[in-house]
């Protein structure tokens, strides 16, 4: 039988194959990621079995097992996930799921009886030509969810992440309707590890320190099987999804000690406090680094330990803990983070992010190559994480090639090369390192991208034109970026591409009869000219117009204050895809002008394009779905943090609203309770009387809407000035309060209950999207009619 294991987390893959292994004599193979899998798939001929994980990205669990189904009908499906799945039954059914922590023998019982079954089976009929395995088309998967969507909300906690992202769970959290798990008993050896706790708060690292000040710059997704930054927050009615952890798979005893003691350092199979140290993976600058596993909350680290005998110089024991200081103090997406620094049973060491991939080094070593779009993100990745580091004037070890780590399917990542003090290289020599290090695993020079080559040699050849600042790297690449990685939704389909590949097929074997020759030509020409017309043209409509709101005393707030307002004019319209579409590409093309529209207390380290961007603009351009809810250029600008709202007004030379000017347009001067008086009427506005994220196809049986919908459709969600979708649709972010910790969002959303005008969310991190937040602006001058 064939068994295909999926799963992201290595040391959980390596347990269960050896299961898999001691149930029989089968074709096994594992993959770390959806598209891997369906590559191995082909590879296998088919699968009679596929054993895989749920929350994995960028193709979650139930996009692989559908991809899958389509080419190989006859497969079983065992998902195994962390997660409490009982709101997913219509993903999982006719499949069996098991969920994590569980026994062994359990796990092996289900596999024997999903194989039993499997084998019961009439052999399905191989295909003469076995169907293509692209990479996975995110975009153009109708059934696409972001990875938060699979992830239960317990509210009053907001985890800080994607989604890079996301799919991966939140050390510290009880997934809802988890079983128990039995704790871990760890020696009682004498302990004196602590957390190390930053002194800049950034909310990119993936650590577990918790913190009651909330981060201010965007989440990112993170390289698996590493756990976001959780951040307590204030209650929110709205709470961003909180992931819980992957539970705890039992793992065996440890080694023997006989055999542990064959290894130089007498650890691997055995504890270190609360790590279970897996294997060695080298020999650092100051002893041996191992791979290990933080027990309590099941964390693939990194564990570096100071050999013993140089732990006997006090002076380098004082210098190895300072530099993991040093470390635990850099905090950015690019770069490794520091978890834990301390002493144990003699030995001292600290915990950092784990890594599953290669180093650049490796990559040289090996005489292997990167893709032009890979080489570039590994550039930018690299360039960011040495350009916190200058501007922060941090000091860090000589860069090489070996300290940039390309690891499979995630974002790259930069070594944590701070030190507490010491010689580096100077920003030049760094930048030439870097060039020379991106210039070996590239294909010849003659083969590249002409913008790529030119930034290489001016990276790598002295000169009036050398480029010698991560500054001006940076904008480099911003312009070079929208022409090497193109956003894939946007391209035509490979139904279209078949299509034309058929007319042109059908011209080749055209009829020499000239009348027929001329019949095909002309079918052909309206054919791919349909395509291509349907395909690409813009299903976007002018929804600029503004409103005027009247200078008068407006009644504000729950207790209806009697609040003067000066004249302005509003958006009639939320802010929509293709609006926000424009500023990016304004930003793409004049890369100099990116902090021009920043908020002054924004994270320098933030870009304005928003999370899974490239797979909602997708979408909304070919007229696809998301949630299975179709999208287009009018539907609501979504994942919108504050920091992007306020620099889309500043570039449209316009303001976000305040909280009262908002109120005032949306509850006018009546201060009604919902746009269309005091009386709640739930056919009127799109809030969640018919959202139900395990059912799209619901449609909506009482508003009309499941989910979002273009902005310009809610009719009966106008203001008596004419605003539309002001209690309902999607949330919007208004101006920041002086003096506030937060910044506010008004109205209701499709996922919330309330609809009142008057009220308000203040606890919302600036940084984080969501798809229930958008925003609109307003213009204190007259607009210019066009």
């Amino acid at each position: 039988m064939k068994i295909l294991l999926v799963d992201n987390e290595p040391d959980i893959a390596e347990l269960l194959l050896t299961v898999l292994k001691g149930i029989g004599s089968h074709d096994i193979r594992v993959a770390n990621t959806g598209g891997t899998a369906l590559q191995t798939a082909a590879a296998m001929g088919g699968v009679d079995l596929l054993v895989t994980d749920v929350v994995m990205e960028p193709m979650n669990g139930f996009m692989l097992r559908d991809q899958i189904a389509k080419r190989y009908p006859a497969s079983r499906v065992l998902f195994i996930s962390g997660f409490d799945l009982s709101d997913y039954q219509e993903q999982i059914a006719g499949c069996t799921f098991i969920q994590k922590p569980f026994e062994l023998p359990d796990f092996s019982a289900l596999v024997e009886k999903e194989l039993a079954i499997a084998a019961s089976q009439p052999a399905p009929e191989v295909p003469e030509t076995p169907l293509p395995v692209p990479a996975p088309d995110l975009a153009a998967t109708a059934s696409f969810r972001p990875p938060t969507q699979l992830i239960p909300r317990p509210s009053g906690v907001r985890a800080v992440a994607q989604p890079s992202l996301a799919a991966v769970p939140m050390a510290g959290m009880a997934s809802s309707g988890a079983k128990p798990v039995a704790a871990t008993s760890l020696p009682k050896a004498s302990q004196t590890a602590v957390a190390i706790q930053p002194t800049i708060a950034q909310p990119v690292a993936t650590k577990i320190n918790v913190t009651s000040q909330p981060s201010i710059a965007k989440p990112s997704i993170v390289a698996q099987p590493h756990q976001p930054t959780a951040v307590a927050a204030e209650p929110s009615a709205h709470a961003r999804p909180a992931a819980t952890p992957k539970a705890r798979v039992v793992l065996p005893s440890p080694r023997p000690a006989a055999e542990a003691q064959s290894h130089p350092a007498s650890l691997i199979g055995g504890t270190l406090g609360a790590y279970k140290i897996i294997r060695q993976l080298g020999e650092g600058q100051w002893g041996p680094v191992y791979a290990a596993i933080q027990i309590s909350i099941n964390r693939s680290v990194g564990l570096k330990i100071l050999a013993p005998d140089r732990a006997k110089d006090l002076t380098l024991k004082s210098r190895f803990v300072s530099d993991a200081r040093a470390k635990a103090n850099v905090q950015h997406p690019s770069i490794l983070s520091v978890y834990e620094a301390g002493e144990v049973d003699g030995y001292s060491f600290y915990a950092h992010e784990f890594v599953d991939g290669r180093s650049l080094a490796d990559l040289i070593k090996n005489g292997e190559k990167l893709s032009e779009p890979e080489a570039l993100k590994v550039l930018r990745s690299a360039a960011e994480g040495l350009a916190y580091l200058q501007t922060n004037n941090l000091p860090h070890s000589t860069l090489d090639a070996a300290h940039i780590y390309v690891p499979k399917g995630a974002h790259p990542r930069l070594a944590n090369i701070a030190t507490q003090a010491g010689t580096q290289l100077t920003t030049e020599k760094e930048i030439l390192t870097l060039g020379t290090a991106l210039m070996a695993v590239l294909p010849e020079a003659q083969n590249l991208n002409a913008g790529l080559k030119t930034m290489l040699e001016r990276m790598v050849q002295p000169g009036p034109n050398t480029i010698s600042t991560w500054a001006a790297l940076l904008q480099g690449l911003k312009a070079l970026e929208p022409k090497i990685i193109p956003v894939e939704a946007a391209k035509i389909s490979a139904q279209d591409r078949a299509a034309i590949a058929a007319v042109e097929a059908a011209r080749r074997a055209q009829s020499r009869s000239l009348w027929m020759t001329v019949a095909i030509l002309v079918i052909s020409l309206i054919t791919v000219g349909s395509l291509i017309y349907y395909k690409f043209r813009s299903n976007e409509r002018d929804l600029s117009e503004q409103i005027e709101i009247p200078e008068a005393n407006y009644p504000i707030g729950s207790d209806n204050k009697p609040t003067h307002i000066n004249q302005f004019w509003i958006d009639k319209y939320e802010v929509t895809v293709g609006q926000y579409a424009k500023f990016l590409a304004y930003l793409n093309a004049h890369p100099t002008a990116d902090g021009d529209f920043n908020h002054e207390k924004q994270p320098r380290q933030l870009s304005h394009r928003p999370e899974y961007w490239d797979i909602y603009y997708g979408n909304a351009v070919a007229g696809q779905s998301a949630h299975g809810v179709p999208m287009s250029l009018n539907s609501p600008v979504m994942m919108i943090t504050w920091w992007d709202a306020y620099a889309y007004a500043k570039w449209k030379k316009r303001d976000l609203p305040t909280e009262e000017e908002w109120e005032a347009a949306a509850r006018g001067p009546a201060g009604r309770t919902y746009p269309w008086g005091t009386e709640f009427k739930a056919s009127r506005v799109n809030i969640n009387t018919d959202y139900d994220k395990n059912h799209p196809s619901a449609n909506g049986s009482v508003d009309g809407f499941n989910f979002w919908g273009d902005v310009d459709m809610m009719k009966g969600d106008e203001s008596t000035s004419g605003v539309i979708g002001m209690a309902g649709n999607v949330s919007e972010w208004v101006e920041w309060p002086q003096g506030a910790r937060f910044p506010i969002y008004k109205g209701g959303n499709f996922q919330s209950a309330d609809a009142t005008l008057y009220k308000r969310v203040a606890d919302h991190l600036p940084s984080v999207g969501e798809e229930f937040i958008g925003f609109r602006t307003i213009s204190r001058t007259r607009p210019t009619v066009k």
